[in-house]
C-alpha cells in the first residue's frame, strides 16, 4: 500500500493534465493483486479477471477522465475479488458481492487501523518500533516549531535551514498532498485485502417481503385493475406521440415541436421507471400475481408501451437538438435513456425466464458497466462540436447560431469542427469569422504547445497533436494567442447553461 501511495504521488501530485500516469498508477496496483495472490492464477475466473482488468485500463490510456477512471477502479475492483475468490459462483450474486465490497471498502483502511491498534501490535520487535515512534512525536512536534521560531530571530539559522530546503519539507506535508496520500491508501487497501460485507442472514434481492396484510393493496385483484387502467394510460399517450411526433400532425396554437419534445422527455423517463418499480413488486416471487396468465400477459404489453414511450423520449430528445444544438448533458440523457429501455426489456425477460431480481440486478450492472466502458473511448467534445456546426445557421442548418463560449468550453477536441466551419466560410470577412479562427488558433497553439511531462500523455491528445500538425491550415501557425474581436457573452446566457 506504501509502494502505490509513493506511486501514486509520483504521478498525480502537481501533474495537469493528467495523463498516461493514470493507467499506470493501476496497472501497478493490478501487479500487486496479482503478485499477493500468484498462485490462484490458474483458476479460470482469475485469468479473465485479468483480462478484463487490462481492458479497463484501454480508456485511460485513450484519454484520462472521470469515467475512464471508474472503469479502471471497476476492473480492478474485479480482479482483486477474482483473486481473492470472493466472486460468486452464480451470475444472480455478482450483484449483491460488487454491492457488499463496495459498501464495506471506504470504510476498511480506518477499521483495520483501529484494529490494529486494538489488537497485539504491541507486542514483539515491531510493537517495539511503533512505541518508539509513538514517543517521538511530541518532541519532534515541538522542535519544529522551536526551530522555526529560532530561524525567525537568528540569520545563521535561517540561512542553514534555507540551505537545508526545509521548502521541500513544507511542500511535502502540503493539506491537499497528506489528502492526496489518504485517499490513495483509502482506495488501494481494499483492493490489495478485499473483504465482504458480511450479512446476519444472507439471502438473495427477491424484492421487498411485505406482510399478509398487503393482499388488499398489493393482492391479485388489485394488481389485475391496475395493469388495466395503466395500460389505457399509457396507450393514450402512445397514440399522441405516434400521431404528433411520427404522424405529423399540427400541434395546437403555441406550442412548437421542440417545446413538446423538451417538456416531456425527462417525464417520461421518470415514468418508465416507476413503472419498472411497479412491475418488481407485483410479480415479485411468491407473489399473488406470479403466476397469473392474464396479469403475466397485460405486463408483458404494458412493458412494451414503456419500451415505446422510452423510444418516443429519446426521439423527443433529437428533435429539440435539432433546434437548440447538441450539449454533454443532453448526451448523457440519451445514454440514460437507452439503458432505462434495456432495464426494461431485461425485466421483461426476466419474467419470461422466471428469474429473480438479483440476475435483474447483475444484468443492468453489466449492461451499465458495458455502455460505461463504450463511452470512455468517445471524445463526446468533438461530437458536440462537430454536430453543432454541421446544424447550424452559420452553414445553413436549422439549428441555433454557433455559441463561440461554448464552443471554447469543449476544449480542443473542437479544434477540428471550427476548421471545418472556416474551410466552409472562408470567403466572408467577418469579426464573428475572425474570432472563430482567432479560437481555433489559441486552442491548437495550447495543445501544440503543451506540457512535455510524459505524465500527461495520452493517445487522444497525441493524435489530435498529429492532425495539427499534418493540418494545413495550422502549419505556419504562431505560438502567440491572439484575443478576440469581440469577447465571448458570460456563461449564463450560453449553451452551457441548458
Amino acid at each position: 500500500m506504501v509502494a502505490l501511495v509513493i506511486l501514486g504521488d509520483l504521478v498525480i501530485w502537481q501533474v495537469y493534465p493528467p495523463g498516461i500516469g493514470l493507467a499506470l498508477l493501476f496497472l501497478a496496483a493490478g501487479v500487486a493483486v496479482i503478485w499477493l495472490r500468484r498462485a490462484r492464477l490458474r483458476n479460470g475466473a482469475v485469468l479473465l479477471s485479468v483480462v478484463l482488468f487490462l481492458c479497463g485500463l484501454l480508456p485511460l490510456v485513450e484519454a484520462p477522465s472521470l469515467l475512464g477512471f471508474l472503469v479502471a477502479l471497476t476492473g480492478t475492483t474485479l480482479l482483486a475479488l477474482a483473486t481473492s475468490h470472493h466472486l460468486p459462483r452464480s451470475f444472480e450474486g455478482f450483484g449483491a458481492t460488487l454491492a457488499r465490497f463496495v459498501v464495506l471498502a471506504p470504510f476498511r483502511l480506518l477499521g483495520d487501523g483501529v484494529g490494529l491498534l486494538t489488537g497485539d501490535v504491541w507486542k514483539g520487535v515491531h510493537g517495539r518500533i511503533l512505541r518508539t515512534l509513538v514517543i517521538w512525536i511530541v518532541p519532534a512536534v515541538f522542535a519544529g516549531a522551536f526551530l522555526l521560531l529560532f530561524a525567525a530571530a537568528n540569520p545563521v539559522i535561517e540561512d542553514l535551514l534555507r540551505f537545508l530546503r526545509p521548502d521541500l519539507g513544507i511542500e511535502l506535508l502540503h493539506p491537499f498532498r497528506i489528502a492526496l496520500w489518504v485517499v490513495l491508501a483509502g482506495v488501494s487497501w481494499p483492493l490489495l485485502r478485499p473483504r465482504l460485507l458480511t450479512w446476519a442472514k444472507e439471502a438473495a434481492i427477491q424484492g421487498p417481503k411485505l406482510p399478509k396484510a398487503e393482499s388488499l393493496l398489493f393482492g391479485q385483484a388489485a394488481i389485475l385493475r391496475s395493469l388495466i387502467v395503466f395500460n389505457l394510460l399509457f396507450a393514450v399517450q402512445t397514440v399522441m406521440d405516434a400521431l404528433y411526433l411520427w404522424g405529423g400532425v399540427r400541434l395546437p396554437d403555441g406550442l412548437s415541436y421542440a417545446d413538446y419534445a423538451h417538456r416531456g422527455a425527462y417525464p417520461l423517463i421518470a415514468t418508465a421507471l416507476l413503472a419498472a418499480a411497479f412491475v418488481l413488486v407485483a410479480l415479485r416471487p411468491s407473489g399473488p400475481a406470479q403466476n397469473s396468465v392474464l396479469i403475466r400477459r397485460l405486463v408483458y404489453v404494458w412493458i412494451g408501451q414503456n419500451v415505446l414511450l422510452v423510444i418516443s423520449s429519446i426521439l423527443r430528445l433529437d428533435l429539440y437538438v435539432q433546434v437548440y444544438s447538441l450539449t454533454e448533458m443532453r448526451i448523457a440523457a440519451g445514454i440514460w435513456m437507452g439503458l432505462v429501455a434495456i432495464g426494461l426489456v431485461l425485466i421483461l425477460l426476466r419474467i419470461v425466464w422466471r428469474r429473480s431480481n438479483a440476475w435483474l440486478v447483475s444484468s443492468n450492472l453489466v449492461s451499465l458497466g458495458l455502455t460505461l466502458f463504450a463511452c470512455a473511448f468517445i471524445d463526446f467534445s468533438a461530437i458536440i462540436a462537430q454536430f453543432n456546426v454541421e446544424n447550424s445557421r452559420d452553414l445553413g442548418g436549422k439549428g441555433q447560431p454557433l455559441d463561440l463560449y461554448y464552443l471554447e468550453t469543449l476544449g480542443p477536441s473542437a479544434i477540428p469542427a471550427i476548421a471545418y466551419l472556416l474551410d466552409r466560410v472562408e470567403e466572408r470577412d467577418d469579426s464573428q469569422t475572425r474570432d472563430f479562427d482567432i479560437l481555433a488558433g489559441n486552442m491548437a497553439i495550447g495543445v501544440l504547445n503543451g506540457t512535455s511531462d510524459w505524465r500527461s500523455w495520452s493517445f487522444r491528445t497525441q493524435r489530435l497533436q498529429d492532425w495539427l500538425r499534418a493540418s494545413p491550415r495550422f502549419q505556419n501557425l504562431g505560438m502567440t494567442t491572439r484575443t478576440y474581436s469581440s469577447p465571448p457573452p458570460p456563461p449564463e446566457e450560453t449553451l452551457s447553461s441548458d
